[in-house]
């Protein structure tokens, strides 16, 4: 067996592989472990090997995550797509002989509808951000970021003053799996920025002296820093709806696209989808509404 962090010889590897091979952040990377601790904690119990688990152990512990963990179907299925790929690891590279895995039926996750703002929402969003905001310069182009770009939270948040290009009025993002890609730079997030960054302080203590997005203790903006933004922002715009989120943020970029008929291939480059059915999902959304418009069509 390995240490504390590591339980297992073959998940230090696996974890070293999502880091150096597929790019994961520590953070992902940490996820994936913890799922890993819990099924090795679940083998240990029952007096069994990583390499004996066969599908009828699986289904176990899938019922296992639902009556004795409380795990709701979406956190079995994160956690049992966290075994597809470790157990998928250990066959392709002759650790094992067959994969447990494959005939494993993941829970049926319902799907959710994104939450998003209207446009006089995220309009009443950058207003309040830019007059109530703990720092207002720095707020206003936060949140010009998340509604002009689309962007993930963990991409603003690491975000580098060099990937910001006035000149040809682009941004380089770094997203899942550090894939890169560059959007747009549209006039009045250019702006916001610009405004923003005679006033960046960087605190000569702080580790990550490149990130754009600063505290005001001059230190790289947290992810807890910009959740606390979101709910400060949104109760100031007068935005009552619940769980609004860096997420939903981005949900509002490609609802409103969506709406002034921009193509789903445009949306999943800008928003950096790996596939097109996770952006046709906002296609639901816009129909549903454009059903609720037909409906008052009274030719009577």
């Amino acid at each position: 067996m390995g240490g504390a962090r590591f339980p297992h010889p073959w998940i230090q590897d696996y974890y070293n592989y999502l880091i150096t091979e597929k790019g994961f952040s520590a953070r992902t990377a940490d996820a994936y472990l913890h799922d890993l601790r819990v099924f090795l904690r679940f083998l240990e119990e029952r007096g069994t090997e990583l390499d004996a688990v066969d599908i009828y152990l699986l289904r176990e512990f899938n019922r296992h995550l639902q009556e004795e963990r409380d795990n709701v179907h979406i956190t079995r299925a994160r956690k049992l797509s966290a075994l597809r790929g470790f157990y998928r690891y250990l066959l392709d590279s002759g650790l094992i002989d067959d994969d447990p895995t494959v005939k494993l039926r993941p829970p049926k996750v319902p799907r959710k509808q994104p939450l998003f703002l209207s446009a006089a929402e995220a309009r009443r969003f950058l207003e309040a951000a830019e007059k109530h905001g703990p720092d207002p310069v720095r707020d206003k182009a936060i949140f010009s970021m998340f509604l002009y770009t689309g962007c993930r939270l963990g991409e603003l948040v690491e975000l580098n003053v060099q990937n910001v290009d006035f000149e040809t009025g682009s941004i380089v993002l770094y997203g899942k799996g550090a894939k890169e890609r560059v959007v747009p730079m549209r006039a009045e997030l250019a702006e916001a920025i610009q405004r923003y960054l005679p006033q960046r302080k960087v605190n000569p203590k702080c580790p990550l002296p490149r990130r754009l997005f600063r505290s005001r203790r001059g230190y790289a903006i947290t992810r807890n820093g910009v959740h606390y933004l979101v709910k400060r922002i949104a109760q100031a715009a007068g935005i009552q709806r619940d769980a609004v989120s860096a997420h939903k943020l981005r949900h509002t970029v490609a609802t409103q696209l969506l709406e002034r008929d921009a193509d789903l291939r445009s949306i999943q480059e800008l928003l950096g989808h790996e596939s097109i059915a996770t952006t046709q999902r906002y296609t639901h959304v816009v129909n549903k509404r454009l059903k609720q418009q037909i409906e008052k069509l009274d030719y009577s």
